[in-house]
């Protein structure tokens, strides 16, 4: 019964995630299609959702669409005023200064979630990451800043969970080595990660990311800066890169002891 109760939360919860991407109304078999489900099983989530109040079905078009409620239940958390504001500034100062992408990413469970995204302008190849996408923690040099911050038990527990959900190897990346790169991240300030040292492959394999983690207000969500590009370009530019990230990261810290 408690397993059946969490897949149906997280089903929910991709419902959500299905219209945020979409921004406009879905039919049953637009739901059903988006999220891999039989139509049975997605007519019945909706049933659901609706019932609660969490989604509005218009009778003549036969499409679903969120009420009002959903944003009501977090508009006590207020992102505006800071990412709108002096991260958003900092984060256009580097794009300027740097001339490659910039991103903003957010631990989210085993995910690292990139919530905001500037795409570089430099010549030759750019690596550009849209708004929204999310890689295992593990994956990610940001995720293990992260993960530095936490006690060891917590950081084995995002292991543990990682390794369940099948998004790594246990054999190819037993715990012993998590350990040895957990402590290593310990009191880096910038990481610059590349795609070819990971333990699974990406799509990216010539692309690097130079991370550092940024100050926030108190009660809001952690937050990190990266720069995303071609490995040998960041390599041949970090120490201009790593000083324009301290130079964002201590900004950011200036303003919040100023507000």
């Amino acid at each position: 019964m408690g397993e059946r109760l969490v897949k149906s939360a997280s089903r929910a919860f991709a419902v959500i995630e299905l219209f945020a991407r979409v921004r406009a109304p879905l039919r049953l078999k637009d739901v059903a299609a988006g999220l891999g489900h039989p139509v049975s099983s997605a007519a019945a989530l909706l049933k659901t959702m609706t019932q609660q109040g969490y989604l509005a079905f218009d009778p003549k078009s036969r499409a679903y669409m969120p009420t009002a409620r959903l944003p009501r239940l977090v508009n006590w958390i207020s992102y505006d005023d800071f990412e709108e504001g002096v991260v958003a500034e900092a984060m256009q100062q580097l794009w300027a200064q740097s001339h490659e992408g910039v991103v903003l990413g957010t631990p989210v469970g085993i995910h690292l979630e990139y919530v905001r995204s500037l795409r570089g302008v430099s010549e030759g190849v750019q690596f550009s990451i849209p708004t929204g996408t999310r890689r295992v923690l593990i994956q990610t040099g940001m995720g293990w800043q992260f993960l530095s911050l936490r006690p060891q038990a917590e950081a084995l527990d995002v292991y543990r969970q990682t390794i369940a959900a099948g998004a790594l190897d246990r054999a190819s990346f037993p715990v012993e080595r998590f350990l040895q790169q957990l402590e290593s991240h310990r009191h880096l300030e910038i990481t610059l990660s590349r795609a070819r040292d990971l333990v699974a492959p990406t799509a990216h394999w010539d692309g690097a990311m130079a991370s550092i983690l940024i100050d926030t207000p108190p009660g809001h969500r952690p937050l990190a800066l990266g720069i995303p590009g071609p490995t040998d370009r960041l390599e041949r530019h970090l120490p201009d890169i790593s000083a324009h990230l301290r130079a964002a990261a201590q900004h950011i810290r200036v303003a919040i002891r100023a507000s």
